[in-house]
C-alpha cells in the first residue's frame, strides 16, 4: 500500500497546531506523519462532569498530603479510552498514532494497528522527575497497569532513549523486537545552515544554561561551574534564559533572560544569535526523559556539557557532540571539561563539527518522519 493511500489516526491530549504542547513535541510529530500520510485527529475532550470530579480528586489528594496524577487513573482512562473506541467507530482508519496519551487506549477497543510513542514509562517516572515523586500508592499502582496496557496494545512502540525502552522491556516486559528508539528532533522554526555556523570558538568562552525549572535543570551547579571557572582566570560569560536564580546573579558576565517567546519572531530571532554565539550548552541536569534542547544545540554546532540521567545519553554522545557526566560530578569535574575542550582550537573546533554531523543524522525531525513512515508501512503491508 503506497504512503498517500494510508490514512493515519492521530489521537493525543493537546491540539495538533499547538507548538507548545509536550515542548514541541506533539507539534513536530504530527507535522512528520502529515508529510507522508493522510491524517484524521483526535484528542481530550472535558465535559463538565470528568472536571468536577478531577477537582474533587486533587483536593482529596491534598488531604491526604499527596500529590495527584489524576489523569493516571483507572476511572479517566476508561472515560476517555471509551471516548476514543465511540469516535473511531465507522472510521476508516488504516493505523493509529498514540503520542504519549495511555488514558485514549489503555482501555479502548481500537480495531486498527496502533503506534504508541512516549519518552518514558509512568513506572520509572515515580521520585525521578519532581512532578512525579510522592504521588499516592494507588494512584502510582493504578498508572502504573494504565502504562502497561498502553504498551501492551501497540503494534509498535517508539520510544525516545534507551533509558525508556530498558524500563519498557524490564518493567512492563515488552519484547524488544515491538519497540524502536528513535530520537526526538530540534524546535526550531529555521534551521541554520552550515554557513550560519561560527567556525570556531570565541575568545571568551560563552556558556549557554536553557531550561524553565532552576532545580530540576541544574541550576545552581551552572551557576558554580561559571563561578569556579572564573576564580581561575578562565574568560567565561553566562547567559541563563528560562528561568531566574533564586540568589539574583550580580556578576556583569552573567545575562538573565527570564523568558523567551519562541513564536515572537523578534524573540525567536534574539535566541537563535544567542545560540550562534554559544560555545558550551550547559545543562547539569537532574532528570531529563530526552532534552530537546540538546538536539537545538547540535544544530548549532554546540557541544553539550551536562548529566549522563534519563535519556540523555541517546542525544549526547561523549566525545561527538558533548560530554554527558556523571550524576555526582560536581562544578569543578563541569569546569575541567569546559577548560579541556575550550583551551585547544582544533579539538573543539572537531567537537562542534562533530556536534552538528550528529545533528544531521538523527537528531532532526526529518530523520524521525522517515523513521516513523518506515514502520508504519511494515506494519500496514504485514
Amino acid at each position: 500500500m503506497n504512503s498517500e493511500k494510508i490514512k493515519v489516526g492521530i489521537a493525543g491530549r493537546w491540539n495538533p497546531r499547538d507548538k507548545n504542547a509536550w515542548s514541541g513535541i506533539y507539534y513536530s510529530t504530527c507535522a512528520e506523519i502529515e508529510k507522508y500520510f493522510d491524517t484524521e485527529f483526535f484528542f481530550y475532550k472535558w465535559p463538565w462532569h470528568v472536571r468536577e470530579r478531577l477537582i474533587l480528586h486533587k483536593q482529596f489528594q491534598k488531604l491526604i498530603r499527596k500529590k495527584a496524577a489524576v489523569e493516571f487513573l483507572r476511572g479517566y482512562g476508561k472515560y476517555f479510552s471509551k471516548q476514543l473506541e465511540k469516535e473511531l467507530r465507522g472510521k476508516k482508519i488504516d493505523l493509529l498514532f498514540v503520542p504519549s496519551a495511555p488514558q485514549l487506549v489503555a482501555y479502548a477497543d481500537i480495531g486498527v494497528p496502533m503506534v504508541y510513542l512516549t519518552d518514558a514509562t509512568f513506572f520509572q517516572l515515580q521520585g525521578y522527575y519532581p512532578l512525579f515523586s510522592d504521588i499516592a500508592r494507588y494512584n502510582i499502582e493504578q498508572g502504573v497497569a494504565m502504562d502497561r496496557l498502553a504498551f501492551e496494545k501497540a503494534t509498535h512502540v517508539i520510544l525516545a532513549s534507551d533509558w525508556a525502552k530498558r524500563s519498557a522491556v524490564l518493567d512492563y516486559g515488552i519484547p524488544e523486537t515491538k519497540i524502536s528508539v528513535v530520537p526526538f528532533g530540534a524546535n526550531l522554526d529555521r534551521i541554520p545552515t552550515e554557513t550560519e555556523i561560527k567556525k570556531d570558538k570565541n575568545e571568551i568562552c560563552r556558556l549557554l544554561f536553557l531550561g524553565v525549572e532552576w532545580e530540576r535543570k541544574g541550576g545552581q551547579i551552572a551557576l558554580d561551574t561559571f563561578y569556579q571557572l572564573k576564580r581561575n582566570g578562565f574568560p567565561v560569560q553566562l547567559t541563563i534564559i528560562g528561568c531566574v536564580p533564586p540568589i539574583p546573579a550580580t556578576d556583569p558576565d552573567i545575562e538573565v533572560i527570564p523568558f523567551i517567546n519562541r513564536h515572537n519572531n523578534e524573540e525567536a530571532g534574539r535566541l537563535y544569535q544567542i545560540f550562534r554565539q554559544t560555545d558550551f550548552l550547559l545543562l547539569p541536569t537532574r532528570a531529563e526523559c530526552a532534552g530537546i534542547v540538546f538536539c537545538e544545540a547540535s544544530a548549532f554546532g554546540v557541544p553539550s556539557i551536562t548529566t549522563d540521567t534519563g535519556g540523555v545519553s541517546t542525544n549526547v554522545i561523549n566525545g561527538v557532540n558533548g560530554f554527558a557526566l556523571a550524576p555526582e560530578a560536581g562544578a569543578e569535574a563541569y569546569a575541567q571539561k569546559i577548560r579541556e575542550y575550550f583551551s585547544d582550537d582544533a579539538v573543539y573546533r572537531q567537537l562542534s563539527k562533530s556536534s552538528r554531523r550528529k545533528f544531521e543524522e538523527d537528531l532532526n525531525w526529518e530523520h524521525w518522519g522517515k523513521q516513523f513512515q518506515q514502520i508504519a508501512q511494515r506494519i500496514i503491508t504485514k
